[in-house]
């Protein structure tokens, strides 16, 4: 009878384990994917100032027709992002931001004593770039770090002037997922801080330009095998 029992349960033991759910982690895994998209909020910076000026003869003081001075305000957009992660810990994605800010410029100086004016121009910016992303942690609240890089581009005065350029970012944020499943939702928040080599301004120089996102992430992936897990 006892010889009986342990032949059973050694041809039964297999089977029960294939059908047993992986226990491991319940957090992401190499080939994990997440998409999400949001809010962003990136924040102005002072576009200099610039001297319209007439010349004279040789010799002589050109003449100040005006001078202008600008402001670039910070201003609400929109963002998107896709990525996969390559372990556990470690993501890649691709993002977009796409924004509206307004390039404020004060007339003063005037040749022939106009009163100081105010003027406002739209801008249209959009922003492509890569980031790696490194996770605190599996759990629900996962704080985390990003670096990476991409491409600006800015259409100023109905399209008219384009401008482009390169942009250096990193910052970090937090998710906070709202299952524990492999296909879950959950709310994304972070900072970064974006050196851009160009931005529509009366002066050309580098500038660091501050940014905070806001949104929903949706993250899915296949079950890893109970094996070999990632």
């Amino acid at each position: 009878m006892s010889r009986a029992l342990l032949v059973a349960l050694i041809t039964a033991l297999p089977a029960a384990l294939s059908a047993q759910p992986y226990i491991g982690v319940t957090g992401p895994h190499r080939g994990t994917v997440e998409v999400g998209g949001g809010g962003v909020w990136t924040g102005g910076y002072d576009a200099g100032s610039a001297v319209a000026a007439l010349t004279r003869p040789a010799g002589t003081t050109p003449l100040t027709l005006f001078a202008v001075d600008g402001r670039v305000l910070g201003a609400p957009g929109a963002g998107v992002q896709i990525g996969i992660f390559l372990g556990r810990r470690v993501s890649a994605e691709a993002t977009f931001q796409y924004g509206r800010p307004i390039l404020r410029a004060r007339v003063t100086s005037d040749f022939e004593s106009a009163p100081e004016t105010t003027a406002d121009g739209t801008m249209t910016s959009y922003l492509v770039g890569g980031s790696l992303l490194y996770h605190f942690g599996g759990g629900r609240f996962v704080p985390f770090v990003s670096g990476g890089g991409g491409y600006l581009r800015q259409l100023h005065e109905a399209n008219a002037e384009l401008l482009t350029g390169t942009e250096m970012h990193a910052g970090g944020g937090l998710k906070y997922w709202l299952g524990t499943g492999r296909r879950r939702f959950g709310l994304r928040a972070g900072a970064e801080a974006s050196v851009r080599s160009k931005s529509v301004a009366f002066e050309q120089k580098r500038r660091i330009i501050p940014s905070v996102t806001a949104g929903l992430s949706y993250q899915f992936s296949r079950r890893p095998s109970s094996r070999f897990p990632s």
